[in-house]
């Protein structure tokens, strides 16, 4: 019987990129490497035996999304809750508005209440030659945060320019959105599809065999966040300093006042070199990055046992050897 593809992908051994050093070589050399929870990245490609061919094929989609969820957080203080609770909703309720007129709805918009808690500071007393320092109620604080979705990447900057206009400096974290990914898994399926078709000529290399009428399949499909993928490294180089013993014989101090070095953050995507196929590869868009791990077993068909035929003999009394009937 011969082999009979149900589910296919393109032969695609790896891919390496040329890459000029830049300032990311101060960095850490610590690669993000994708969730894998199966040994998938460290398994063969293709594995032939007696019980039959697996094929794993690996692809990456980095994919723009559709929109962005972000969230903001602040936070204030007063002597009373009420207060307090006051001057934080008069911000948010501003901030709100400047909102609405970019084009935001209240729909897009949540406020999350994170907490209310009271503020300590301490009071000092003197009687005589002792100094008395008590602890003290001094208020309340409230944090609270604002989700905001927003459909265009090229609205943060406004966003960010009227959160300053209502004191909210603090910019918690960015998720980014997809809507059709039934879409993109049955993109990257096809591409699968395309690699197995290739890589499935291994079988007309090493010998015709006969395998079962349905493979086993497995899929493991999911993505990963940008905000998972950033590195960051500090570039500078500095000069060195001895110190010598007749320092700390003197009486002299000396005070040593380094210079700010300024730390710089990359978005740094999954690591390619295990992949089958990349698509859209040529992107400079920082969106989601979508894994497909991709499994197929074809069993080698087992032959049918033969049945094992009983023949009884009996002797006659003149010595004959007689095959006997059972039939009759």
């Amino acid at each position: 019987m011969k082999l009979k593809i149900t589910i296919a992908g393109i032969l695609f051994f790896g891919m390496a990129y040329a890459q000029h050093g830049a300032n990311q070589v101060y960095t850490n050399q610590n690669p993000y490497n994708y969730k894998n929870t199966n040994g998938f990245q460290n398994a063969e490609k293709v594995s032939y035996n007696d019980d039959g061919i697996t094929y794993r094929i690996a692809i990456l989609n980095n994919v723009k999304p559709d929109s962005y969820m972000v969230t903001l957080g602040l936070n204030d203080e007063a002597l009373s809750v009420k207060d307090c609770n006051a001057k934080i909703n008069k911000r948010l309720d501003g901030f709100k508005s400047a909102l609405k007129k970019m084009g935001i709805k209240e729909e897009e918009m949540f406020v999350d209440f994170i907490s209310q808690t009271k503020i300590y500071d301490y009071k000092s007393s003197t009687a005589s030659s002792q100094i008395n320092i008590t602890q003290v109620e001094k208020g309340f604080e409230i944090k609270k945060n604002i989700i905001i979705k927003l459909k265009d990447a090229s609205l943060f900057d406004r966003l960010i320019d009227m959160a300053s206009e209502h004191e909210i400096y603090n910019i918690i974290k960015v998720d980014y959105k997809k809507t059709d990914t039934e879409k993109i898994y049955d993109e990257m399926l096809s591409e699968a599809n395309e690699v197995l078709k290739s890589r499935s000529k291994v079988y007309d290399k090493f010998g015709k065999r006969d395998f079962e009428e349905m493979p086993q399949l497995s899929v493991n499909f999911y993505s990963i966040q940008p905000g998972k993928q950033y590195k960051n490294y500090t570039a500078s180089e500095s000069s060195d300093i001895s110190y010598y013993n007749e320092y700390y014989n003197s009486n002299k101090v000396m005070i040593r006042k380094e210079q700010r070095k300024d730390k710089t953050f990359y978005y740094d995507g999954i690591d390619i070199d295990s992949f089958d196929k990349i698509m859209n590869p040529d992107s400079p868009i920082v969106g989601i990055q979508y894994v497909m791990e991709f499994t197929i077993t074809y069993k080698t068909k087992k032959k049918p046992k033969e049945e094992t035929k009983k023949l009884y003999h009996i002797i006659t009394p003149n010595g004959d050897v007689r095959t006997l009937d059972l039939k009759n």
